[in-house]
């Protein structure tokens, strides 16, 4: 079993046991492959027999593989989250993340009605903008952030209801 230390790992993680692999248990790597020679936690925690190991090995990679793509999911949501951007629906290429949303909002705290803002865009292009335009921004990144939770929301509930490692691996996660 080419695992078998991941898999102990996770066995230990199931039943709520940190195991230490310089005390609790020792793997040797000898012409069979990969074994147990020292269980040194019996009082803690049964051994598993090879078919429970064997069981468990399936569990455990997807488990990993799970916890590995989640993390993906969470880097990649927080970089969109830091640097979204889009192009509202006038035309005009925004930053649509919180920095932009709370600049936004300021903003039109000291706006009036009919005032006009110069406001600098994704590609540092000045606009003059009013502030109903701004206000349309302003809902447009709201929407563009609700639209990421949404997508993260739904990758991280296919991610927890996939079983097969290779599917949980081949997943692209990309926010649009």
């Amino acid at each position: 079993m080419e695992n078998l230390a991941l898999v102990v790992k996770y066995y230990g993680e199931k039943n709520g046991i940190d195991i230490n692999f310089f005390e609790d248990v020792s793997i040797v790597n000898d012409p069979e492959g990969l074994r147990i020679e020292e269980w040194n936690i019996e009082d803690k925690l049964t051994q598993p027999t090879q078919e429970e190991f064997e069981v468990l090995e399936t569990e455990a990679m997807a488990y990993y593989a799970r916890k590995n793509k989640l993390a993906e999911l969470d880097q990649k949501f927080n970089y969109e989250r830091e640097n979204g951007h889009m192009t509202c629906s006038f035309g005009v290429d925004i930053d649509a993340n919180d920095d932009s949303l709370r600049n936004i909002g300021n903003l039109l705290l000291v706006m009036g009605e009919d005032d006009k803002e110069m406001f600098c865009d994704y590609n540092n292009q000045f606009h003059e903008l009013t502030k109903q335009q701004i206000e349309k921004i302003q809902a447009e990144i709201i929407g563009h952030i609700r639209g990421l939770y949404s997508q993260k929301w739904s990758y991280r509930d296919k991610i927890n209801t996939l079983t097969n490692t290779e599917e949980i691996n081949s997943m692209v996660i990309e926010f649009i």
